[in-house]
């Protein structure tokens, strides 16, 4: 993959402001990849408590006011056990005493510069970063993060599942459940409760969700399925009978009713995200394929602001985004911080690498999807032949008001589409926009429909 330098204290270690290697390949072997399960990991296991008040005021209503809490540990998470540390002249790391995860490169003229590995005099590279090694697609393009991780010859992106997560769910549940009489039923509830995990889901198990994912509690937040609010009612009504009635009146006025079910709750959290290397790049390059790192808030900006219309948020139609994708930041590392190397002068040119990005600061989950209401209504005709047959007629319609249930945005930003060892990245991508990020492309449930049916009941 590489010559590499014996001179020096220590044999075979970089040395301050010398370069290191120099590749002789541009086709190096990837390290080996593989998943496991933690052999001694506890299974899992929940607490779970409660306390429920009930008063019956009358015979056929009662009001409920209950508590439900519930604390799960050693949930199993998705661990990158082999993550690039970060190499300092001070903490040098498999005798590499810089990190990076790109190739600093300066042209001396414009389009000075035609690939990473460009040796005219027209682009002057770091000599100190002449390290690429190959953890994915992209070959030799990686930096040294490869040669910083705990057991080299194992890709950074190599994990194992280990039973570290927890979680918690804390609810407040209001309930009124009038019984059928006087022609009328009622069953409604409202809960007002936080879920909080530190991954949810399938996607828990494939990606860890979060930031520095060796330390799992930075993700610690909403659950993706917490709904704050939830309030769901449903009902019957049957219209009074006209007694003594006719046939003809009796077919056609008596037997009729309503019934109806209506669902309104708070929206699902969700994360912005950026795997292309505009997060985290000093550990995993552009070849990040086991985290999705969060994309950081600029400075100043919160997410309610990011999502407000005063701030290029809001967008609910018609492609206008409902989180401003103008509104994040890439963490980047500056020349000499976290082990980015020093900036040198070749042959009159100063060389600095100032694309190295770290983790950023804003946490899992800060953002939640709209509001959603459902209204589901039926109508029905009872039809009585003799004291064993019966027909009944229903209509019903789904989504009554047929108003949408929106999902959440596309939150998988690539703000470094070049996807190689010199980025570009682009974090002004509104206006244009062109690949939606930020923007609502989905419903959750279906659009208004309407069924009708007969039973008969013998």
């Amino acid at each position: 993959m590489a010559g590499c330098s014996t001179s020096g204290a220590v044999p075979g270690q970089q040395q301050v402001g010398q370069p290191y290697c120099n590749p002789i390949s541009f086709s190096p072997p990837r390290p080996f990849l593989f998943g496991g399960y933690d052999p001694t990991n506890k299974l899992p296991y929940s607490e779970n408590w409660s306390l429920d008040l009930q008063w019956q005021p009358v015979s056929d209503l009662v009001l409920t006011l209950g508590y439900l809490g519930n604390h799960g540990v050693h949930q199993v998470l998705p661990i990158p056990f082999n993550q690039p540390g970060i190499a300092t002249p001070t903490n040098p790391i498999n005798n590499q005493i810089y990190s990076y995860g790109y190739l600093a490169a300066t042209p001396t003229t414009a389009g000075g510069c035609d690939d990473f590995n460009d040796s005219s005099p027209t682009c002057i590279q770091l000599p100190t970063e002449a390290v690429q090694t190959t953890v994915g697609d992209f070959a030799a393009s990686d930096g040294n993060t490869a040669l910083r991780t705990p057991f080299v010859g194992i890709n950074p992106n190599a994990d194992a599942w280990i039973a570290e997560g927890i979680s918690n769910y804390n609810a407040l549940e209001l309930g009124l459940v009038k019984k059928f009489s006087h022609s009328f039923q009622v069953d409604a509830s409202y809960t007002y409760s936080h879920s909080l995990d530190e991954g949810s889901g399938i996607g828990a198990g494939l990606f860890f969700n979060g930031n520095n994912p060796l330390d799992p509690r930075t993700s610690y937040a909403s659950s993706d399925f917490d709904r704050t609010h939830v309030f769901t009612i449903s009902y019957l009504y049957q219209f009074p009978t006209i007694k003594d009635a006719g046939h003809l009146v009796d077919a056609v006025a008596n037997g009729w009713g309503v019934s109806g079910i209506t669902v309104a709750e708070s929206g699902e959290p969700f994360s912005v995200i950026d795997f292309s290397g505009t997060a985290g790049s000093v550990f995993y390059s552009a070849d990040d394929f086991v985290t999705n790192p969060i994309l950081p808030l600029a400075p100043g900006v919160s997410p309610k602001q990011a999502m407000s219309k005063a701030g290029g948020g809001g967008g609910l139609v018609n492609g206008q985004p409902y989180v401003n994708p103008n509104s994040f930041t890439a963490p980047l590392l500056q020349p000499g911080q976290e082990g980015v190397p020093p900036c040198q002068t070749v042959d009159g040119t100063q060389v600095c690498d100032t694309q190295e990005t770290g983790f950023g600061t804003t946490g899992r989950n800060v953002f939640r999807s709209p509001f959603q209401t459902t209204f589901n209504f039926s109508i029905f005709k009872n039809f009585k032949f003799t004291e064993s047959i019966n027909l009944k007629f229903e209509a019903d319609a789904f989504n009554l008001f047929n108003h949408p249930s929106l999902d959440t945005p596309d939150t998988d930003f690539e703000l470094n589409s070049c996807f190689n060892p010199v980025p570009c990245y682009n974090l002004t991508p509104n206006p244009p926009n062109s690949k939606g990020f930020g923007i609502i492309n989905n419903t959750i449930g279906s659009p208004r429909f309407m069924q009708f049916a007969l039973h008969l009941t013998f």
